[in-house]
């Protein structure tokens, strides 16, 4: 009877030593957002790109929002349209009617000829029906009236918002202090304190080779979610895993479809 219980406690010990339980620490799996959509197997910020965010179960997709000389908001990330389109010049300078004809497919596969520049209204109807959130990287245009599209079209609790110039982060947070989903950059650790004060984020963005496990555990203490920047076209299963184990909240991925199948 004594051997029994000896033996018995000693299994119940074990089970408080770290790497003795049959069963591992489940980590919470970081959500993922596709950056201008599935750019690697689909043409980037068009409908193609969205489509396949969709199909492969995407949660976010970022993607660059400008305006037209006649006021009309489109995706696209460069201000000018030779890159992605049969187009040249400033989209500024372009009316609607005008970027409606333009393909933006051909350049990346012909097999995506016909694409062309979405309107962003379009593609949040297309998030909407297809339970896609969406990222908005803000780059010009009225961020009232913006607001207000995004408002009519009901996905304002389906939207982050970022913004490359800190400006237009402020007058979004002054417009908009009720929205929990504003995404800051943070390129030093240091500079936590100066951009929460400046302005009031829920979300901090920052490249992977940036990030340690007490940066993110601060921002956590802070009620912070992080998203992780991992960009680029080449294989980036060390530094997703990397981002997984220090338990950030979204990574920002060019290949949301193989990070995906990763989790699967």
């Amino acid at each position: 009877m004594k051997r029994l219980f000896f033996f018995l406690y000693a299994i119940a010990a074990l089970a408080f030593i770290p790497g003795c339980t049959r069963q591992k620490e489940q980590k919470q799996i970081p959500l993922i957002s596709g950056h201008r959509g599935a750019n690697m197997i689909a043409p980037e910020n068009t409908m193609a790109s969205a489509d396949s965010c969709i199909k492969y179960g995407i949660d976010y997709m970022e993607c660059d929002v400008c305006i037209s000389k006649d006021s009309v908001f489109y995706i696209l990330h460069d201000s000018t349209l030779d890159r992605t389109t049969n187009g040249t010049g400033n989209i500024s300078e372009w009316m609607s009617a005008d970027i409606d004809t333009l393909d933006a497919g051909s350049w990346f596969s012909p097999e995506f000829a016909g694409q062309h520049v979405p309107r962003f209204a379009d593609l949040l109807r297309k998030a909407k029906s297809g339970g896609l959130k969406i990222t908005v990287d803000y780059r010009s245009g009225d961020l009232k009236k913006l607001l207000s599209l995004i408002q009519e079209e009901g996905m304002t609790e389906n939207c982050c918002f970022t913004f490359s110039d800190e400006n237009d982060a402020k007058m979004f947070r002054r417009l908009a202090p009720e929205i929990k989903t504003l995404q800051a950059y943070v390129k030093d650790p240091a500079d936590l304190d100066r951009v929460m004060k400046e302005l009031k984020p829920d979300i901090i963005v920052s490249w992977i080779d940036l990030l340690t496990p007490e940066f993110v555990e601060k921002c956590h203490r802070l009620n912070l979610k992080v998203l992780a920047l991992i960009l680029g076209h080449e294989d980036k299963t060390a530094e997703n895993r990397k981002a997984a184990d220090m338990g950030v909240d979204i990574i920002a991925t060019d290949q949301p479809e193989k990070l995906k199948h990763a989790y699967q």
